[in-house]
């Protein structure tokens, strides 16, 4: 234990080491929501009091200038949101929680503000597909023999056009037998299904050949992969932290030891090179985003009784540390933000990154959103 008594007042830690503020959003009535978007000049989020009212506000970065949309009438909890130029589209959750998906014009005075409105569905998921933008639009129902259907359709993000749709029928144990498959986890709105494929009948061998793991695709209807398993213990490994996750195989995590961290991308996982001591964060606290190019920011939080703090019989202050991560897995520290007793939720945007403060007590939101450039 760390023991204060009798120690000198120590100068304040600065609030912010690396980075400089872009801008500070916050709203004197409600709560900024969850659902946050960006594109390469503006960012947008939802202000809410969580049961009457909902407006989108899109921030120019350069100018500051908002431009708000009143979209009560749309969702009172948005969960998703992506910006599409003079459109915005968001995903909301009802009190049931099933799950529509809406495209609007940004425009308040708009004579058509909706555009078209996907659902309810039990998820309704933006995600990139052949290098475009889609909707997956997933139902699961019950089976009479206590499995599950999952019927998932394809739409264009643009204009709401179904581009197919399919199913897949699971018993209890989420297998197929028909399709002698056994599904383990799922990405992509639940449109693809990944598990362990049984073996095909060799006539000529008169044996079964070796189980592989296999990429189903729902809307296809087909097998889309099949790997070979050449370490079993590796594969199983592997496979009960995708189970974890369950709906992506790209995230961020921290090993199974908590010594190193994870960047995960297609199912694979790689550990990062910290340019820091990873003893002093609490593992408990790591967060992430991927890039599309192949970067990646993770945030983690000083513990302040970590064992360095602890030998030197001084807390250290209650720092978020920022890190860029490159394509070749160096994660560099590019700012520090003092956040003592504070959550924060971490968010980037090329070369900058936002940071979403919660509010105490309050798993929903938070009371102020922050754009930093390092």
């Amino acid at each position: 234990m760390i023991s204060v008594a009798g120690a000198e007042p120590r100068p304040a830690p600065p609030e912010l080491v690396g980075a400089t503020e872009v801008v500070k959003l916050t709203d004197p009535v409600g709560f900024i929501d969850d659902a946050i978007a960006t594109d390469d000049a503006r960012i947008a989020y939802v202000v809410t009091d969580g049961s009457t009212k909902a407006e989108l506000h899109v921030v120019a970065l350069a100018t500051e200038q908002d431009t708000t949309t009143d979209i009560t009438a749309i969702t009172l909890h948005p969960i998703a949101l992506r910006l599409l130029g003079a459109r915005a589209f968001v995903v909301g959750e009802a009190e049931d929680g099933s799950q529509t998906g809406t495209l609007f014009e940004l425009a308040p005075t708009a004579k058509r503000p909706v555009i078209y409105k996907l659902g309810p569905a039990t998820h309704v998921t933006a995600f990139a597909r052949d290098g475009r933008t889609r909707i997956a639009v997933e139902r699961v129902t019950q089976l009479a023999d206590g499995g599950t259907r999952h019927e998932v359709s394809l739409h264009a993000i643009e204009n709401g056009a179904r581009l197919g749709i399919g199913h897949l029928d699971l018993d209890a144990q989420n297998a197929n037998k028909q399709l002698d498959f056994h599904v383990n986890h799922w990405a992509d709105g639940d449109s693809r299904a990944f598990g362990i494929k049984g073996g095909e009948w060799n006539p000529k061998d008169n044996m079964r050949t070796p189980n592989v793991e296999g990429t189903y695709d729902v809307v296809a209807g087909k097998f889309v992969e099949r790997a070979p398993i050449t370490d079993l213990f590796e594969q199983h490994k592997r496979y009960q932290t995708l189970a974890d996750v369950g709906t992506t195989i790209d995230f961020v995590r921290m090993a199974w030891d908590n010594q190193s961290v994870q960047v995960w991308r297609d199912g694979r996982a790689k550990s990062l090179e910290l340019d820091q001591p990873i003893v002093q964060y609490d593992p408990k606290s790591l967060q992430g985003e991927l890039e599309p190019d192949g970067t990646a920011w993770i945030a983690l939080k000083i513990d302040p009784v970590n064992p360095d703090a602890v030998a030197r019989k001084k807390a250290d202050p209650e720092y978020l540390d920022v890190f860029h991560v490159a394509s070749d897995g160096k994660a560099t520290r590019v700012a520090r933000v003092l956040g003592t007793k504070t959550r924060f939720e971490l968010g980037a945007m090329r070369d900058r990154f936002w940071l979403l403060e919660r509010s105490s007590g309050f798993d929903r939101g938070g009371k102020s959103l922050t754009v930093y450039k390092p």
